[in-house]
């Protein structure tokens, strides 16, 4: 059994990996994180998820401990779609996703902007 690198310091054995392989960023500040992990949440490519994300950076990214931003790191590292269904509970996540404190706080987000109009927020300058 093959072990691979996933997000920045997940380490899973490939039965139970999720997501596509990521850049290892080992000394990374948190500030180049934060900013990295915003710009993500905002250009994944399906417009469900990017407002949901972008949103959810917004209220929340500025609040996250550094092994919430890790795991959302990791998180990110899944397909859009997948993403998008988890948090608005309508597929189940692998467990070891649903083992992510920021994954819950993520699917609070998506059920309270589940009741209003959406719109990318601005980026601070």
């Amino acid at each position: 059994m093959v072990s691979r690198h996933l997000g920045t310091t997940t380490q899973l054995r490939d039965t139970e990996s999720i997501g596509l392989e990521r850049k290892m960023r080992h000394d990374e500040d948190l500030q180049t994180m934060r900013r990295r992990l915003q710009y993500q949440m905002r250009k994944r490519g399906i417009l469900e998820t990017d407002l949901l994300l972008s949103t959810f950076a917004s209220e929340h990214l500025n609040g996250l401990s550094r092994e919430e931003l890790v795991d959302l790191d990791a998180l990110l590292s899944n397909i859009d779609w997948d993403i998008f269904y988890w948090a608005t509970k309508k597929t189940q996540p692998p467990e070891v996703i649903q083992k992510m404190s920021v994954f819950h706080r993520l699917q609070d987000h998506a059920t309270r902007q589940g009741t209003k109009i959406t719109r990318m927020p601005d980026l601070e300058e």
